[in-house]
Order: C-alpha cells, then sequence, then structure tokens
C-alpha cells in the first residue's frame, strides 16, 4: 500500500528523507566503484556526492533522534506516491557513463523536488530550515553533474 506525501506527519517525513539520503549514497558508491578505473574523474565527483549524502543522511538522523527519540519508522520511496521508480542500472557490471551521469542528475533533481515540498509541509522552522540547506545542497550536486556532462562533451573528438 502506497501513502500520499501529504498524508505524511513530520516524523515519516524525516524517516523518508533519511532513507533516501541513504539509499542515493549507496548508488553513488557503487557507481564510483564501478567507473573509478576507466573513468576517475566521474568516479571522484561521485565519491564526494556520496560523502556528502552521508553527511545529509547524518543531520537527518540526529534531527530525528533529537525531536523524535530512537526508533525510525520504516517509509520508503516506494511506499510514497510520485516518487519516480528506479530501475536498478547500479547492478549492472558495466556501465556507460553517460547512463551514469543521466541518472544520478534525475536521482538528485528527485531529492531536490522532495525537500522543497517538504520544507512546504513541516511546521517546525529548524526542520524546515534544514529542508531548504538539503536541497539547495542537492542543486550544487546537480549543477557539478550538469559542469561534468558540458566538460565531457566538449573533450570529445567531433568527426
Amino acid at each position: 500500500m502506497t501513502r500520499e506525501f501529504i498524508d505524511l506527519d513530520e516524523r515519516e517525513i524525516l524517516a523518508l528523507a533519511i532513507a533516501l539520503e541513504e539509499e542515493d549514497s549507496r548508488i553513488y558508491r557503487d557507481f564510483a566503484e564501478k567507473l573509478k578505473a576507466n573513468h576517475p574523474a566521474i568516479a571522484s565527483i561521485l565519491e564526494s556526492m556520496w560523502a556528502e549524502e552521508i553527511s545529509h543522511h547524518a543531520r537527518l538522523l540526529a534531527t530525528f533522534k533529537q525531536a523524535h527519540g530512537e526508533h525510525i519508522p520504516f517509509v520508503r520511496r516506494q511506499d510514497v506516491k510520485g516518487f519516480v521508480k528506479r530501475r536498478p542500472m547500479w547492478l549492472n557490471r558495466i556501465l556507460q557513463p553517460r547512463r551514469v551521469l543521466a541518472t544520478a542528475m534525475a536521482m538528485e533533481a528527485e531529492t531536490r523536488r522532495f525537500y522543497r515540498e517538504a520544507a512546504n509541509t513541516v511546521t517546525s522552522a529548524d526542520l524546515r530550515k534544514l529542508l531548504i540547506e538539503l536541497a539547495d545542497a542537492e542543486e550544487d550536486h546537480q549543477d557539478a553533474l550538469v559542469d561534468l556532462t558540458k566538460v565531457k562533451k566538449s573533450a570529445q573528438p567531433r568527426s
């Protein structure tokens, strides 16, 4: 059974944010590991994104525990209507850098949209501030990926 985003309370929104950051960090780490031998520049960007997602996860976890205690409800993206269903391309043995970058950009856009909507929903000023900061960070990630894509395209030989 899935629920509408509007039906989530602040505790569930925070739990979902924690799950999103954990999932995204693991995906970025998998991408980086598979690309580091042949595409070290892309792998380096993905590793820095992994580290940032881990720090976002830690901030959200600390915020949750301070406000709601130790038990975090099990809420995942597939439990909430409106999230894009992801095909698990990170499980492929060989990854195409272009597809990885496109997937990462889509992930960042979706997470940024989630944080913006969540910030408009919550009543806690501190939580709203954190969600806006995280949305801005996701936008910075997306900008870095766009820049990397432009550099990659300009480095390709023209035919």
